[in-house]
């Protein structure tokens, strides 16, 4: 009894692949190319997406201080994304402002993220300042934080 079922089952699964790959062939039914699909059906009305617009930064120079000494700095270049001409002006606009809360930031998040990991972590200072751009610009006007170099300096 179970044999029959499993060799029935293999057998109509090897007809419907079978059957998917002469469709996909003949290009019949679903394959079919130039198809109105609901993904596909309003989109020649729609212009294509603009690209992205890239607003650069003055590097970023945090100084790390143990006790109440300087013993390195970290200097960060950065680019903020963004969409459409509008939010270009005004990121170009709120360019002290982002700048100013980015530093302010940094200079209290870097010595944790030297004392929790001993190192710089790229990743962890893109998302925070993420979260402050997203905080200090407005929702929607930077798309995202692009961290191009990170340069550590240590005076010892």
């Amino acid at each position: 009894m179970f044999r029959t079922i499993a060799i029935s089952v293999a057998v109509l699964l090897m007809i419907a692949g079978g059957a998917i790959g002469v469709m996909k062939q003949i290009e019949w039914g679903p394959f079919a190319p130039g198809g109105d699909t609901p993904e596909t059906a309003g989109s020649e009305d729609q212009s294509p997406p603009e690209p992205p617009r890239f607003v650069d930064m003055e590097a970023l120079v945090v100084p790390v201080f143990a006790g109440d000494k300087a013993v390195g700095t970290i200097q960060i270049h950065i680019k903020l994304e963004t969409l459409g001409a509008e939010n270009e002006e005004a990121l170009h606009r709120l360019m002290p402002r982002i700048s100013d809360a980015f530093l302010r930031d940094l200079y209290v998040y870097i010595p944790r993220l030297l004392r929790k990991t001993g190192n710089v972590d790229v990743i962890a200072i893109k998302q925070r300042l993420q979260r402050v751009a997203l905080k200090t610009a407005g929702k929607g006007r930077v798309e995202n934080v692009l961290v191009q170099s990170v340069t550590e300096t240590s005076k010892r």
